[in-house]
């Protein structure tokens, strides 16, 4: 069985190419490119391009998206001052087109190619399954001590539903934490998140995990004075 997968897909002006760099790694990479304007390639080496990584649960909700179980997956990284939004869903309701968008980068994806990769990451989700969550307990630190960007909490709320399938937002974000204080009615709860209303009348979901103050889910009608993660604030505003 091969440690590596390597593969590319090339449109006319935007290629994207998934890695998996080894089978005990639980994550991939996906790095897209354009066609600059003198006809040369951006160069990933060169620091050119975007590249992000996606865990094992991130590459299962691109997976969920082909096997049309998902209308679409939404995903937002945030570290320190670099923020990715990450997009995979069908163009229409016949999903015969699938769209990449990962950051100011996109791709639509046909048959045989969205097939193709569909066999791809459910190969390289069952491998990474059996040896990227597996081996001696001291090897774990190790490879965790190599990077601290491996620190990573993630949230995901199953948001709403759409001609019959579900939409996932999935947002994994640093450990670092810069607070900002707010002014939110409580709409609503759920078992890990709030639907908060600001004062301006946007409504969006918040995870419980980036709120650091006391609140009280019972008045509903109050406006309450919360100190949230600044990343969430800046990812719903956007």
């Amino acid at each position: 069985m091969t440690d590596i997968h390597n593969k590319s897909f090339f449109g006319h002006e935007v290629g994207v190419i998934f890695q998996s760099p080894a089978k005990n790694l639980p994550h991939i990479f996906i790095t897209c490119i354009k066609r600059k304007k003198d006809g040369i390639w951006e160069k990933p080496s060169q620091g050119e391009g975007k590249t992000v990584k996606l865990s094992i649960e991130e590459t299962i909700c691109i997976l969920e998206v082909l096997n049309r179980r998902l209308a679409n997956w939404r995903g937002y990284h945030v570290f320190q001052d670099d923020k990715t939004e990450i997009y995979v869903g069908w163009e229409d309701q016949t999903r015969n087109i699938c769209v990449f968008r990962i950051g100011g980068y996109e791709k639509k994806f046909r048959f045989p190619s969205t097939r193709f990769l569909t066999l791809l990451l459910d190969h390289i989700i069952k491998e990474k399954i059996e040896f990227a969550t597996s081996g001696t307990f001291k090897e774990k630190l190790e490879e965790e001590e190599k990077d601290e960007r491996e620190e990573y909490r993630v949230f995901s709320e199953q948001i709403y539903a759409q001609d019959g399938l579900h939409v996932v937002e999935t947002t994994e974000y640093g450990v670092s934490i810069d607070l900002v204080e707010i002014r939110a009615k409580i709409k609503a709860e759920s078992q890990k998140a709030l639907l908060i209303d600001l004062e301006n009348g946007q409504e969006f979901w918040i995870p419980k995990s980036t709120i650091h103050s006391n609140y009280n889910v019972q008045k509903r009608q109050d406006y309450q004075s919360l100190k949230v993660e600044k990343w969430i604030i800046e990812k719903n505003l956007i």
